[in-house]
């Protein structure tokens, strides 16, 4: 739908003769292969300060997502479609292809208009009418956010109508319409104090417990180790911090033992924690996502093939060292 004839031939192609399994994990694979080349491309940008590096994969990373647009959508996976469409606006606005931008997430809103989708059709149009507004098409965003306001206020979605008033707001604000600019903003509080009112048609979600990973390895000389305690949201899996520093980054990957010492794979996952980290004896929460999938993509769950065990490969110290797993003696507590 967001790309030339000739490219969602091809897509529509392939789409038809794989599976529903095969698009899905194809279409995964395509996402997870833009987000890779993205992030390799911001560190030689980094490095050389050359921005070419980041535009050429930010182009190529748009082609692959409207690849993966087009086996989604054969697919059915109508979640994973509508945020491949967000992220593919969002590269076409790095890459200032205005026109693309719009055409892209016009003909995308008229698909959800035909499958009756009418909250998704919205949210795309108040989309286009930001991005109008950060690509600095005033006029065309004015329009835009209008119509959005009127459509969502119509269908009732409070929050995309808030939204859309805001965005409003900013653009009347830098013309010098002050009164419509108290307009809005009487209006937009009226909505906030409906929606803060207004019960929630949402049922209560149960968080799930967190589990520690079967491929899961606690290296005896690891800074931090996994257990299980009573948290907010019931018994959890943790990762407590047993150094005597404060930890502000922790990388997860996969380590194989290679003469009893542990050879690290690759990495799988990274969070950090900024202001003085993780302090000792405090813990991080990181099982929900590494017993989840690989990444928003993809519904294979993220794990190491083969005899390779999951670990902590990495941690930086608030004191800004750092330890690695390479190397270290492997031996496991379990």
């Amino acid at each position: 739908m967001c790309t030339v004839a000739l490219s969602l031939a091809g897509s529509n192609a392939l789409a038809q003769e794989l599976s529903r399994e095969q698009s899905l994990k194809e279409a995964g694979r395509l996402g997870t292969e833009a987000e890779q080349i993205q992030a390799a491309a911001m560190k030689q940008t980094q490095a050389t300060g050359d921005r070419k590096f980041w535009i050429d994969a930010t182009r190529a990373a748009a082609e692959k997502f409207l690849q993966a647009l087009e086996l989604w959508r054969a697919a059915g996976d109508l979640n994973r479609l509508f945020t491949g469409t967000e992220e593919v606006s969002r590269l076409y606005f790095i890459l200032n292809d205005y026109d693309a931008m719009v055409n892209c997430l016009k003909r995308e809103s008229d698909y959800w208009l035909a499958r009756g989708d009418v909250s998704r059709q919205i949210h795309l149009i108040a989309l286009i009418g930001t991005r109008q507004m950060q690509m600095r098409r005033a006029d065309e965003a004015i329009k835009t956010l209008e119509r959005a306001i009127e459509m969502s206020h119509a269908a009732d979605l409070t929050s995309v109508e808030i939204q859309a008033l805001e965005m409003l707001t900013i653009l009347f604000e830098k013309q010098g319409r002050l009164e419509d600019v108290e307009s809005i903003k009487a209006r937009t509080r009226e909505l906030y104090t409906h929606l803060y009112n207004s019960p929630s048609d949402d049922p209560k979600q149960d968080f799930p417990v967190a589990t520690i990973p079967a491929q899961w390895l606690d290296l005896p000389a690891a800074p931090l180790v996994a257990d299980y305690r009573s948290v907010e949201n019931g018994r959890q899996a943790i990762l407590i911090n047993r150094s005597t520093k404060g930890i502000e980054y922790v990388a997860f990957g996969c380590i194989r033992s290679q003469n009893n010492k542990a050879v690290v794979i690759r990495e799988l996952a990274g969070v950090s924690q900024n202001h003085g980290g993780v302090g000792p004896g405090f813990y991080y929460e990181p099982f929900g996502l590494l017993s989840g999938p690989a990444n928003r993509w993809t519904d294979e769950k993220m794990g190491c093939e083969d005899k390779a065990r999951i670990a902590v490969i990495k941690v930086v110290y608030d004191d800004r060292t750092e330890w690695s797993a390479e190397g270290m003696a492997w031996k496991s507590r379990r």
